[in-house]
């Protein structure tokens, strides 16, 4: 399936992904000789395609830092966007190299959030912010599970807990998916102790979404991915801890979510 491309750069990104070499080196050149090359960051990242494109490597790339202060989230998701196009146009080398840069920058993007976060507070702009890193990452693990990478997947996933920790933690059910998704990768490679970790926040965090599906005969979707995930973890600790039972909580889930 192919990828929607969004944003000022899908025009190459479809280029690239349709293997229209020249045509996408055309357009990255006129946008170098245009107008609309205003932002801080465009420059630099279709430089680093450029190069990828002509010699399958980039001086360019190893000198670019992902940090919010420098629109993270913009540089991102037009990067996680080029790696996409990379592998639909057949560019594996380019692809590859490319995601490589963008799991290494996930963690200290991941702080640089934070820092901002600490320093300036929360606004719309960081929840847009955060909507476009997530989304960013969501293209990245698409890759990595493509290309059965799961070291570089389970670092996506656990960077992507700290981000929406940063500017995305007041949506209970960004948080919950994101905890469940890890306690599942964990659970498949046969780490207990990671799961545990991930099932108690689940818990100690959200069992108050059980209160709120009490009172609702019609839960809606956000909600119930908070369930979703809190079934799973409420499963898991009542196996493995009989001395504290949460029969009553899955007794809850199981009559109130439709």
């Amino acid at each position: 399936m192919s990828t929607e491309y969004k944003g000022k750069h899908a025009e190459l990104c479809r280029a690239i992904a349709s293997a229209k070499r020249d045509e996408a080196l055309e357009i990255i050149y006129a946008f170098f000789r245009s107008e609309e090359n205003t932002d801080s960051y465009s420059i630099s990242l279709l430089t680093i395609v450029r190069e990828l494109i002509e010699d399958s490597d980039s001086d360019a790339l190893y000198q670019l830092r992902i940090r919010m202060r420098n629109q993270g989230d913009r540089v991102l998701i037009n990067m996680a966007q080029f790696v996409m196009a990379f592998e639909e146009g057949e560019f594996e080398d380019a692809a590859e190299t490319l995601a490589g840069k963008c799991v290494a920058e996930l963690p200290k993007l991941a702080r640089s959030m934070q820092e901002y976060a600490d320093e300036e507070g929360l606004s719309p702009a960081t929840q847009m912010a955060g909507l476009r890193i997530r989304e960013a990452v969501r293209l990245l693990m698409d890759y990595f599970k493509s290309h059965h990478d799961t070291k570089a997947l389970e670092k996506c996933m656990d960077a992507n807990l700290e981000m929406t920790r940063a500017f995305l933690f007041e949506y209970a059910h960004y948080m919950t998916a994101d905890m469940l998704m890890i306690a599942k990768a964990a659970e498949k490679r046969h780490d207990e102790a990671r799961q545990i970790k991930m099932c108690r926040e689940l818990v100690s965090g959200y069992a108050d979404k059980l209160d709120v599906l009490k009172k609702t005969s019609q839960p809606d979707h956000e909600l119930l991915e908070c369930i979703a995930a809190l079934k799973y973890a409420y499963e898991k600790l009542n196996t493995i801890d009989p001395d504290t039972p949460y029969s009553e909580e899955l007794a809850t889930i199981q009559t109130c979510a439709i």
